[in-house]
């Protein structure tokens, strides 16, 4: 398989099961061999029993795996790769939003088993493709379908409005597991908060924040990437509490692991306004683990993490980097 600028990946996932190491594999091989976008179609199934309600955790750490396997990979081959991954049922792409995809090549898992990956009807029959062949047997191939896969099997709570927020200045794949999440819990409107200019004034390395106005287009980029077919509403937020605590339709707040506890103070205030309390879905956080150890069995790469005990892959490490790299240029 030649090196490229731009892949896609088609790839299925039992939610009910461990991430398997033909999965570990094929994203390892795709992100190797892309050197500029990759982009991962993810058919998310749950064909095995798992916990009543365990859904919600069972996706969100299945994203948060795979982008900590990509960036391990990135990490080992020196890749300023971008990736995204892109849940395929859920998506509502049209063969006219695939015309942007045409251009690259699309990466599938070589396997002879009959339990195929089904591939829904926007997705064009002339795509090149080239299979990947992995060491363990696998069921990730394609097959043409004229319908797309079913939602319903798709095992989690989804609310008509959901709301996130955050600076989401230089958008790093943390960034991208909350935003993900975020789409697919709403089944209507996506109300995204995000850190005005005025409020960043203190934070680390200011001076290599990226305007609000970037911050907002790169969001509403990758959330359009996602789903198409949901509204976004993009607001900057310039209080703690942005638009919960004015907006009484939001049903549910997505926050990271280390905001969780803090995202009480926000029900507390629409209690006192009258409002109702918003569910509350938290994701893990992703980790650069170094001489660490990790899911990946890698030496130095990316880990999924219920804590924060490692560094956090944060907008305020990427500053630092850049800092960083402007002394060095400037000596």
């Amino acid at each position: 398989m030649d090196v490229a600028p731009r892949h896609n990946l088609l790839l299925q996932t039992d939610l009910g099961q461990p991430v398997t190491d033909a999965e570990i594999q094929a994203l390892r091989a795709a992100v190797t061999h892309t050197t500029e976008e990759l982009t991962v179609f993810l058919s998310l199934k749950k064909k095995t029993d798992a916990a009543e309600g365990s859904g919600w955790s069972l996706m969100q750490h299945r994203l948060a795996e795979l982008y900590a396997v990509s960036m391990g990979q990135a990490l080992r081959t020196k890749s300023r790769l971008s990736v995204d991954i892109v849940p395929m049922d859920f998506c509502a792409y049209t063969e006219d939003d695939m015309v942007a995809f045409k251009e690259n090549v699309t990466l599938v898992v070589d396997t002879k088993h009959e339990d195929a990956l089904v591939c829904p009807s926007w997705w064009p029959s002339e795509m090149r493709t080239v299979r990947l062949a992995t060491d363990i047997p696998t069921s990730a191939h394609c097959t043409p379908s004229s319908q797309i896969s079913s939602r319903s099997a798709i095992p989690w709570t989804t609310y008509p409005h959901v709301a996130v927020g955050g600076t989401f200045d230089h958008l790093h794949v943390g960034h991208k597991i909350l935003l993900t999440a975020t789409a697919l819990a709403a089944t209507n409107r996506v109300i995204c908060g995000i850190s005005s200019d005025a409020l960043l004034e203190k934070k680390r390395y200011k001076e290599y924040l990226e305007p609000y106005r970037k911050r907002e287009l790169n969001v509403l980029l990758f959330l359009r990437k996602i789903r198409k077919d949901i509204i976004v509403e993009l607001a900057p937020i310039s209080d703690p509490y942005g638009p919960t605590a004015t907006d009484p339709t939001i049903e549910a707040l997505v926050v990271s692991r280390e905001t969780l506890a803090g995202s009480d103070a926000l029900n507390v205030r629409r209690r006192e306004t009258g409002f109702r309390p918003m569910h509350l879905l938290s994701v893990d956080l992703i980790t650069l683990a170094e001489n660490a150890g990790s899911s990946c069995n890698d030496h130095h790469s990316a880990s999924v993490s219920s804590d924060n005990t490692l560094l956090k892959i944060s907008s305020t490490a990427i500053r630092a980097e850049l800092a960083k790299q402007q002394m060095q240029h400037g000596r």
